[in-house]
């Protein structure tokens, strides 16, 4: 700033605040004639209004050189940016005549009348007198406003785009065409423009109209969402699934449920499914059931189950919960190995010495064959030595027959140890993870090839399987049955699932997971303190039991069909009205499969039928022994209960698969949650950044690490579907000269704020 002397007043690197400090405020004489600023003074005291009583030179923005404003009695305005700063200067010329100059026009800056408070209305107008005349109207009606102009109309849209970044702005026009057309510069806006039919609403006020009911009149445009398409709607969460309701399963069965999933908080699924797999397991190759009529397909009750949830699930306690009466039953042969060993070992001493005196006489009898005459009366033959050796070998083998433990459960251990412990129980074995992530990586790679097959063909049950081994030689498993159950988390399921999806592992290793469930996680639930029913417990640990001892008889007298040449176990049919239910849901299955779009799927469906006939049958035994009596063959109701297992399963089957085959959509709609959330919070608190505003990069999205968004090839394809559904666009973003790709920005479509 130089005086009328042409000497600095100050030096250049000040900010423009400080020169002000040169400058006298404007009184009411100091602008006499200029009714404009006359009202602005006289009625608001407005402070923002300086003499220029020499020239400036300013020095700050994209503005080379020296630019001189205003003359010696000029006026000068203040201009703020958004941030409150003083950025600019208006020079106005005190007699009104002549066009207002502004110092930087490089500068969004305005003239601001108000203290911009928190609750005002931001009008922003274009021109000082009509912002003058807006704010005294408003004022007047007591509404609590502030207004911004940029003083000269051409800079009005760089004002705007400056304070629009904090504040949403008003802006007043009427209906007429000329006027309606300045919205078109200030489409995409944080601006909401109030049209009124004839007269601005701050004119309107001066008439004596009341504000509200211009208001109410008026037609409000939210210029934010004049060009942006309507975003489409976007529900792709994971798809519904039916529970385990009262009557699916027998009456000891349910109420065992029904009691540790009210003291566990979890779905009653997650205690179902581990409960009947152990039963499934008990009954293992001792009965089977024929579901057809004529045809020799023989189905054994194992079953393969899985529960999938979170960590915070409680699927561990679920699984524990629903395998307690088999590992009771685990528990009562450990008691009974403990007694055999030390009975073994009582035994094996007695042999000792009987071996001891047994050798004795044999060798006695031996040396008297040796001496004896050839009249002897009592002729000692070979057969008498013979007879001795006998009793020796007799008794070294029952020494080397030592009592093995019965095994229901396996938790760990490779296939060829499986196979040993298959060759003693001779019933089948359940195979349980709590993680089953950890048992399906043991199938990867053509090195583990024969353990996945082992699992593979141990599923149908009905089968055996001989294993060689150059040192132990052969191993036959008369019976190759196996029952596999435990949990998983939904992540770790779909990068498995993935591979089987896409073709690259699938042998029906998957699909074998009939009894997989996937409910929804029950929020918001106190944790509880409930004892279990002792009586309930006691009911399903003594028909586990039950079940454990059964032979050939017990299942005769609870109405199997005895065996014969072609039946080496007993077996039931379904009884006529059952059967032809049983054959018209096995068609339907089939053509349901047929019509199938993706074979994983397919070949899920067309396992059902197994594993809806072995369900029935379990559904039926526990029916015989609960009513300690015969029912026939496996009845209508079993049958019932068994099809509303497939109906409840079948929901949890798409659930499953829909973790792979709408991995994107799922995503996507879990990003939209967020980006809904941003919005009603006025942004994204968490990043230095405001995503609502400002929009975001792929990069910034993936170094959040929400839930289903870790991965960068998951990132992209959510915001492409976003994009697609208007939620988002994009742009890319040249580099700032110092090399590199162009970056891709993300920009959330104002539009959202409609679906709130």
């Amino acid at each position: 700033m130089i005086n009328s002397n042409k000497e600095k007043a100050h030096a250049q690197s000040m900010g423009l605040g400080q020169y002000l400090a040169d400058f006298e405020a404007a009184t009411l004489a100091d602008v006499a004639g200029n009714e404009i600023l006359e009202n602005l003074i006289n009625n608001h005291g407005n402070t923002n209004i300086y003499k220029l009583h020499c020239d400036i030179t300013i020095f700050s923005g994209q503005l080379k050189g020296e630019i001189k404003l205003g003359t010696a009695n000029s006026l000068g305005l203040v201009m703020q940016d958004s941030k409150a700063q003083i950025v600019n200067l208006a020079s106005v010329p005190v007699n009104g005549k002549g066009r207002p100059f502004i110092a930087d026009t490089a500068k969004p800056s305005a003239f601001i009348l108000g203290s911009m408070g928190f609750n005002d209305v931001i009008i922003a107008v274009d021109n000082l007198t009509d912002a003058i005349n807006c704010y005294n109207s408003y004022i007047d009606a007591g509404v609590r406003a502030s207004v911004i102009t940029s003083i000269v109309p051409s800079l009005f849209r760089q004002t705007v785009a400056e304070f629009e970044k904090v504040r949403q702005l008003t802006i007043i026009v009427t209906a007429l065409p000329a006027d309606k057309a300045k919205l078109k510069q200030l489409e995409g806006m944080n601006v909401k423009a109030v049209v009124c039919e004839h007269t601005p609403i701050y004119e309107a006020i001066q008439y004596g109209s009341s504000y509200n009911d211009l208001i109410a009149d008026a037609e409000v445009i939210d210029l934010q969402t004049l060009d942006k398409p309507k975003p489409k709607l976007i529900n792709q969460t994971l798809p519904p699934v039916k529970n385990v309701t009262d009557g699916m399963l027998p009456d000891s069965l349910q109420r065992y449920v029904n009691n540790h999933a009210e003291r566990l908080s979890t779905p009653p699924e997650y205690i179902a499914i581990p409960l009947i797999t152990a039963l499934a397991s008990v009954i293992g190759t001792k009965v089977s059931i024929y579901p057809k009529m004529y045809d020799d397909w023989e189905v054994v009750p194992n079953i393969w189950g899985a529960i999938i949830g979170n960590p915070s699930t409680k699927k561990s306690s679920a699984l524990d919960a629903g395998m307690k009466p088999l590992k009771n039953l685990t528990y009562k042969a450990k008691a009974d190995y403990e007694q055999a060993q030390k009975d073994f070992a009582a035994q094996k001493e007695i042999n000792e010495f009987k071996t001891k005196a047994v050798k004795s006489e044999l060798q006695k009898l031996a040396r008297e064959q040796v001496q004896q005459a050839d009249d002897a009366e009592h002729k000692i033959t070979d057969d008498d030595l013979k007879a001795k050796a006998q009793t020796i070998a007799e008794t070294q083998q029952a020494n080397e027959s030592e009592p093995i433990m019965k095994r229901y459960i396996a938790n760990d251990g490779t296939y060829q140890k499986l196979g040993e412990i298959l060759t003693q129980t001779n019933n089948g074995l359940l195979v349980e993870r709590d993680e089953l992530t950890a048992l399906l990586a043991s199938f990867n790679g053509e090195q583990n090839n024969d353990a996945r097959n082992f699992y593979l063909e141990g599923f149908n049950g009905t089968g055996s399987h001989v294993m060689d081994r150059v040192i132990r030689g052969s191993i036959f498993i008369e019976h190759h049955c196996l029952s596999v159950v435990g949990g998983i988390q939904p992540n770790k399921l779909e990068r498995y699932l993935e591979k089987t999806i896409k073709g690259l592992d699938n042998d029906g290793l998957m699909q074998r997971f009939q009894l997989a469930v996937y409910p929804d996680h029950i929020k918001g639930l106190k944790e509880r303190d409930i004892a279990p029913n002792a009586e309930i417990r006691q009911i399903v640990y003594d028909l586990f039991e039950t079940i454990d001892n059964m032979s050939l008889c017990d299942f005769i007298k609870y109405g199997a069909n005895p065996v014969d040449d072609y039946h080496k176990r007993p077996y039931y049919h379904f009884t006529d009205d059952a059967y032809k239910k049983f054959m018209n849901w096995y068609d339907e299955q089939k053509a349901k499969a047929d019509e199938c779009e993706h074979s994983v799927i397919a070949e899920h469906i067309t396992k059902y039928p197994k594993t809806i006939a072995s369900l029935a049958l379990i559904f039926h035994l526990v029916d015989c022994i609960e009513h300690g009596a015969s029912l026939g063959a496996v009845s209508m109701i079993a049958l019932d209960a068994a099809l509303a297992w497939h109906d409840m399963l079948e929901t949890h089957m798409m659930r499953i698969y829909s973790i792979v085959t709408d991995s994107a959509n799922i995503k996507a709609s879990n990003l939209a949650d967020r980006i809904i959330k941003m919005i009603k919070n006025g942004g994204n608190k968490t990043d230095k950044t405001d995503w609502v505003n400002h929009g975001f990069t792929a990069r910034d999205l993936h170094r959040k690490n929400w839930k289903g968004l870790t991965d960068s090839e998951d990132v992209l394809n959510a915001l492409d579907i976003l994009v697609g559904h208007d939620w988002l666009t994009w742009q890319s973003i040249d580099s700032t000269g110092q090399g590199g790709r162009p970056t891709e920005r993300y920009y959330i479509n104002s539009r959202l704020r409609e679906l709130l």
